[in-house]
C-alpha cells in the first residue's frame, strides 16, 4: 500500500511539473483537431494513430467532456492496439477520480482495468489514495466557498455581495499561496459531499471590481492547464452580458452577430469551434 501511494504522489508531482512547461493552449487545440477527426468525420483510426502521438509529447488529460486519455485508451483496446497496458491505466486513474462519485464507471470500465489483472477493489483502492492525497485545507475552504456562494439561493443582494467578496479573498489568497484550485488540488466533491464548482465562482466573480485582474491572472491557469478554458470564458461572457458582446458564445440565450470572431477567440484559449461544441456536448449527454 505505502509502495502504491508513493507512485500516486509521484505520478502527480511529475504531472504538475509537465503542465508548467508548455502553453496549454497549444495541446487543447491538438486534441480539438484529433476529436474532430473522430468525433465528426469517423475516421476513428486516423484519430487513434494522432493521439498515440500526442501522447508521446504531452502528458495525459481530460478536456472537458472530450475526455481524451480515456478515449484514447478505449478505442486503443477495442482495435487491439498497443496504448501501455497497466502503466497507462494506472495514469488513468488519477483523471477519473474528480468524477468518481458522481459518475461511476459502468462494467466496460472495470472489466478492462481487470483485462490488465487490476481488479475493481485496486481501482477503488487507488481512487482513495487520490483523495487522501488532496489539499486538505484547500478542500475544507472551497467547501465553505460553495456553500457559502449558494446562501439563500442568492436572492438577499446584501449577503450575495457580502458572500462574493469573502470568496473573492479566498481565491486571491489561494493564488498566492497554493496557485489554481484546479481538480488535481480540491477534487470535485467537497465535505459533506459538497459540490466544488470552480466555474461557479469565477462566472460571479464576473462583476468583480477585480474583474481585470481576474482576467488576466486565470489566462495564466488556462495556459498551464490547471484551469478549464470553458469555466474561464463563462467568467468573460458574464461580465460580456453588459454590452451584449460574448466573446466566446458560451451563453446560449445571447445570440453570436460574428460566428468567425467568436470561434478564432475560442480556439486562442483551447476550445473547440460553437459547431464543434455542440456536436461534443449533443453526444456526450446522449449516453
Amino acid at each position: 500500500m505505502i509502495k502504491k501511494t508513493l507512485f500516486f504522489l509521484l505520478f502527480l508531482l511529475m504531472l504538475s511539473c509537465q503542465m508548467t512547461t508548455f502553453n496549454h493552449i497549444s495541446y487543447l487545440n491538438k486534441v480539438n483537431e484529433i476529436d474532430s477527426i473522430y468525433r465528426m468525420r469517423n475516421d476513428t483510426l486516423q484519430a487513434l494513430k494522432m493521439y498515440r502521438s500526442l501522447f508521446k509529447k504531452y502528458p495525459p488529460h481530460h478536456s472537458n467532456l472530450i475526455e481524451e486519455y480515456q478515449t484514447y485508451i478505449m478505442i486503443s483496446d477495442k482495435y487491439h492496439q498497443d496504448f501501455g497496458g497497466k502503466k497507462s491505466l494506472y495514469k488513468l486513474l488519477p483523471l477519473v477520480a474528480p468524477n468518481w462519485k458522481y459518475k461511476r464507471m459502468d462494467s466496460h470500465f472495470f472489466a478492462l482495468y481487470k483485462k490488465y489483472g487490476i481488479d475493481s477493489l485496486e481501482v477503488e483502492e487507488r481512487v482513495s489514495e487520490w483523495e487522501k492525497g488532496l489539499n486538505k485545507r484547500l478542500v475544507d475552504s472551497f467547501s465553505i466557498a460553495s456553500l457559502r456562494d449558494q446562501e439563500k439561493h442568492r436572492r438577499d443582494l446584501v449577503l450575495q455581495k457580502k458572500n462574493d467578496e469573502k470568496n473573492e479573498q479566498l481565491l486571491l489568497w489561494t493564488f498566492t499561496n497554493y496557485g489554481y484550485p484546479s481538480l488535481q488540488k480540491i477534487g470535485l466533491w467537497g465535505n459533506n459531499n459538497t459540490f466544488l464548482s470552480m466555474g461557479t465562482l469565477l462566472n460571479h466573480a464576473a462583476d468583480s471590481k477585480r474583474y481585470p485582474y481576474f482576467k488576466e491572472k486565470i489566462l495564466d491557469y488556462v495556459k498551464s492547464g490547471e484551469c478549464p478554458p470553458e469555466d474561464y470564458a463563462e467568467m468573460i461572457d458574464k461580465h460580456s452580458l453588459v454590452t451584449r458582446v460574448p466573446e466566446y458564445g458560451t451563453f446560449s440565450n445571447v445570440p453570436i452577430t460574428d460566428s468567425i470572431k467568436v470561434n478564432k477567440n475560442r480556439k486562442n484559449i483551447g476550445m473547440p469551434s460553437l459547431k464543434h461544441s455542440k456536436k461534443i456536448h449533443d453526444e456526450y449527454f446522449k449516453e
